[in-house]
């Protein structure tokens, strides 16, 4: 079994899926800040879009096995972990050859339950997004020593007054996964026991489309290093407060 990442410190995910908009040079950039930033992951999406969205609408922000692997040696070589939200078996599969250390299981793929099943018997830490999964109603769906929960709502962006967020703790759910504007939100969920937060990265909040619709709500290099910053202070304090 694969420890979790994160214990002792707030470990903070930058998600550059769509904001790279299909453009690889982008996507260095963004791993290289968001490293520079504070962030200890960065996380890309792999999927077959018209499979997963039912049209080819997003076909050009598909990553290949090879873009894949390219991305992984840069950012090996700028020491930040990369990792991806797994949507079927295949990319698992990819993921696995490549050496990621952990994955990651979408709100839309929660109810995968083959899929789902697959990822956690890796063995390695798996994070799970519930934002369209009724957790507070059904309980939550997977059992692993493995399995970290991250509270999440599915709204791009999401505004703060829709967030119930809840007390965080690492057998129940121990991460946050963000579309709000500004950091406000993860601060907030790190105040309330929050070990992990994700949030969309991006080098440019303007652009604006209908398939990258979370421009709005993402963090850009100035806003993650101050996350980065409160989360250190958070943490610091908690662990005094204990």
């Amino acid at each position: 079994m694969h420890r979790r990442p994160g214990f002792g410190r707030v470990f903070i995910i930058s998600e550059i899926h769509p904001q790279h908009s299909g453009d690889l040079a982008d996507a260095y950039t963004m791993i290289l800040q968001s490293k520079m930033a504070g962030a200890d992951a960065v996380k890309v999406q792999l999927y077959d879009t018209e499979r997963v969205h039912g049209n080819n609408l997003r076909e050009y922000l598909q990553v290949s096995k090879e873009q894949l692997s390219d991305l992984k040696a840069y950012a090996d070589s700028v020491r930040v972990d990369l990792f991806a939200s797994v949507f079927d078996i295949e990319r698992l599969e990819w993921c696995e050859e490549l050496g990621f250390k952990y994955h990651k299981i979408a709100s839309r793929s929660v109810k995968d339950e083959s899929l789902c099943h697959t990822v956690i018997s890796t063995g390695k830490p798996v994070f799970i997004s519930l934002g369209m999964f009724d957790w507070r109603k059904e309980g939550l769906p997977y059992e692993g020593d493995n399995v970290t929960y991250f509270y999440c709502v599915a709204k791009y962006p999401t505004l703060l007054e829709e967030i119930e967020m809840p007390r965080f703790a690492p057998e129940h759910i121990a991460g946050y996964s963000d579309h709000s504007i500004g950091i406000a939100a993860c601060v907030f969920a790190i105040s309330r026991g929050a070990q992990y937060i994700e949030k969309h990265f991006t080098l440019n909040k303007s652009r604006q489309h209908s398939t990258e619709k979370a421009h709005l709500g993402s963090m850009d290099f100035d806003e993650l290093r101050l996350l980065r910053q409160f989360a250190d202070s958070i943490s610091i304090m908690r662990s005094s407060s204990q």
